[in-house]
């Protein structure tokens, strides 16, 4: 072969190499490890102990950013966490499954999957396609069998304590013991008690087995549901709702196994827990009577709904006045106050727009702005994913423009709550609004 050939087929060869190679330039200068995690090591330990996935380990952690110093958890406050599969490969979780005890290291990950894992958008601005580093030491590491043989034995011993806590209590002469297994300790009350298909309105307080609140709706709101149509908190709890009368009250215990069992729930609940029950029944109707009561309440809603409408036309109005707005509203409703025109074209549904915006009540007093995040935020129109108030808006709008809007709370929040003083229920909103870019 010539030397030019052999030249040229070099020369090929490397490109090739170069196109095939997709790490990123941020990932220059670390080691991709067999977990996908991009590490170089300060420090190599001698030991010879590595976790795994659903191992507990103990590990301290620096993260840093733009080569600032975000947070870090060395000195006193190490983490302590059980391994899971990572939410993205390459993550903390991958990285200390390439560690073992004693080992530092740094790991870089792209700002992209951090932000798109924990807040669910893509990162955007200054943000996008950073690197993120951590300094990891991993401290310590401790064996799944070795947690899951505690967790057995504290399981064990809180079983043994459930039913020496259970025995007492049935021997006890003052209390009735139910076929199932249930400890009534009090009960008042002879009104009519729920049958299958009834709907029932009550209260109740739900108590472990050392006297902690778990649940409670007294002093909250009640909770209205029909009798066998859906298992409420377990089946235990289902049970009693059958056995508490109309207008009366029970206070009971449920044994772990009418209750979360051997599992618990969720850390609030423990292994073999036996829970009291305080209930109070406040009503027991039929399907007749419940479809009553639901077209009352939802009559005395809507009179409210009306009044509460009315007040904010009047607010919109007398703010409308008071500023000299001569501009009709939309057909929806939307008063849209033109400031500074854009350039090129309007916005149109499915584009991405990037838009900076402040959220005020009409009495000029601020309750969210977007400034504070020091960029724009990004949304696609027509996903709903904004107030209907500025996805009109925006469709009226090119980039650079900006706009004033005066917005019926329909267009708004509606019947919710977002500040009980800034903004209540059925509040109009005044809307400063700038259209930063279009992507289609």
């Amino acid at each position: 072969m010539s030397k030019t050939l052999k030249a040229l087929a070099l020369s090929l060869v490397l490109l090739s190499v170069v196109a095939c190679d997709t790490t990123p330039p941020a990932f220059k200068g670390f080691k991709k490890m067999e977990s996908g995690a991009y590490m170089k090591f300060y420090e190599r330990s001698d030991s010879k102990v590595s976790p795994r996935l659903k191992d507990e380990v103990t590990f301290e952690m620096s993260q840093y950013f733009n080569d600032s110093l975000q947070y870090t958890t060395v000195g006193d406050n190490p983490v302590n966490m059980v391994l899971e599969p990572a939410p993205f490969v390459g993550d903390v979780s991958d990285a200390l499954l390439a560690m073992h005890v004693g080992d530092s290291a740094r790991l870089v990950v792209l700002s992209d999957s951090v932000i798109l894992s924990v807040l669910g958008m893509e990162p955007i601005g200054d943000y996008a396609g950073k690197p993120i580093y951590y300094d990891l030491k991993l401290l310590s590491v401790r064996p799944f069998e070795e947690i899951e043989a505690e967790n057995q034995r504290i399981a064990d011993s809180m079983k043994v304590l459930e039913q020496a806590y259970l025995e007492a209590l049935k021997s006890d002469a003052k209390n009735v013991v139910t076929e199932s297994g249930l400890v009534i300790l009090e009960q008042n009350g002879k009104g009519k008690l729920a049958q299958m298909g009834d709907y029932v309105d009550f209260d109740f307080t739900l108590l472990g087995q050392n006297g902690d609140t778990l649940m409670s709706s007294f002093g909250i709101e009640s909770v209205d549901m029909q009798l066998g149509s859906e298992e409420f908190v377990c089946k235990g709890f289902n049970e009693a709702l059958g056995m508490v009368p109309e207008k009366g009250s029970m206070t009971l215990v449920i044994p772990s196994d009418l209750g979360f069992g051997s599992d618990g729930y969720e850390g609030v609940v423990k292994p073999y827990s036996a829970m009291t029950l305080v209930m109070r029944m406040n009503e027991v109707m039929d399907k007749e009577a419940h479809d009553k009561k639901m077209a009352a309440l939802e009559a005395e809603k809507e009179a409210k709904r009306q009044s509460l409408l009315a007040i904010e036309q009047d607010w919109i109005n007398t703010y409308l006045k008071a500023n000299a707005i001569t501009e009709k509203p939309t057909e929806s409703g939307l008063y849209i106050i033109r400031d500074v025109e854009g350039k090129g074209n309007l916005a149109q549904w499915g584009d991405v727009v990037y838009v900076h915006y402040v959220l005020c009540n009409l009495d000029g007093k601020v309750v969210e702005s977007s400034y504070d995040y020091e960029q724009p935020i990004s949304f696609k129109l027509g996903n709903n994913e904004m107030i209907p108030a500025i996805e009109e808006a925006l469709m009226t709008m090119a980039p650079g423009a900006r706009v004033t809007l005066i917005s019926p709370s329909e267009l708004a929040f509606g019947e919710f709550v977002i500040d009980e003083v800034l903004l209540p229920a059925y509040s109009p909103l005044l809307i400063e609004l700038e259209l930063v870019s279009v992507e289609n």
